[in-house]
C-alpha cells in the first residue's frame, strides 16, 4: 500500500509540472468550482492510538465557491493505519472511508495564495483487525463500525496546491492529519 501512496505523490507531482497553473479567482469566487487529489499522514489518538501505528490516505476533493471568502467542500477518501505490536504475538491495524462535507473561510481576504480555516462533519466508515498466532494456531478477528466525526483545521493554498492540518475528533478514530492536494478548476 506503502508503494500505491508513493506512486500517487510521485504523479501529483508530475500533474503539477505538466498543467498550467490556475488563477486565483478559479478556486475562491462565487460559482467557482474544482476538484482534486491529495495524500496524507496521520498520527492517531484517543483509542485510535491503542489500536494502530502512523496512518496513510488517499482522497478526492471537490469544492464550490460561495462567496470570495466561502467555500463548500466534499470529500472521500481511504485511511489505513499500519499493524501496532499487541504482545503475545497479536498485532492490530484500522482502517476507515472518511465521508466529509465541510466548509473553508478564506481567512486572509485574498485569493491564493492564502490561509484559510475549515471544519469538516461527516461520518469514517472504520475496520478494526487483530490477528495473531495463540499456542501455534493462526487467529483473527475483525470488526466494523461507523462513526460521526468533526474535523476543524488550517490550510495554505498555493495556485493548484493545497496543503492542510486537521484533527478528527472522534474518541474511536481520532487523528491528527497533514494533507497534499493538488486542485483543479472546472470550467
Amino acid at each position: 500500500m506503502l508503494r500505491k501512496l508513493s506512486a500517487a505523490l510521485l504523479a501529483l507531482a508530475a500533474l503539477a509540472f505538466i498543467t498550467p497553473n490556475a488563477q486565483a479567482q478559479e478556486f475562491w469566487g462565487q460559482g467557482a468550482k474544482s476538484w482534486g487529489a491529495g495524500v496524507q499522514l496521520s498520527i492517531p489518538t484517543g483509542n485510535l492510538s491503542d489500536f494502530g501505528g502512523i496512518g496513510f490516505g488517499a482522497f478526492g476533493k471537490f469544492q464550490y465557491g460561495l462567496t470570495q471568502e466561502w467555500m463548500l467542500t466534499g470529500s472521500i477518501g481511504y485511511d489505513f493505519w499500519t499493524s501496532k505490536d499487541q504482545g503475545y504475538g497479536v498485532s492490530s491495524k484500522a482502517s476507515a472511508v472518511p465521508l466529509l462535507v465541510g466548509a473553508k473561510y478564506n481567512l486572509g481576504k485574498q485569493v491564493t495564495p492564502g490561509f484559510y480555516g475549515f471544519a469538516e462533519v461527516g461520518l469514517y466508515f472504520a475496520s478494526y483487525t487483530a490477528a495473531g498466532n495463540v499456542f501455534g494456531i493462526p487467529v483473527s478477528a475483525t470488526t466494523s463500525e461507523t462513526k460521526a466525526v468533526l474535523c476543524p483545521g488550517v490550510g495554505y493554498q498555493f495556485q493548484n496546491f493545497d496543503v492542510s492540518a486537521k484533527y478528527v475528533i472522534n474518541s474511536d478514530i481520532s487523528n491528527f492529519a497533514i494533507s497534499v492536494a493538488y486542485q483543479l478548476p472546472i470550467k
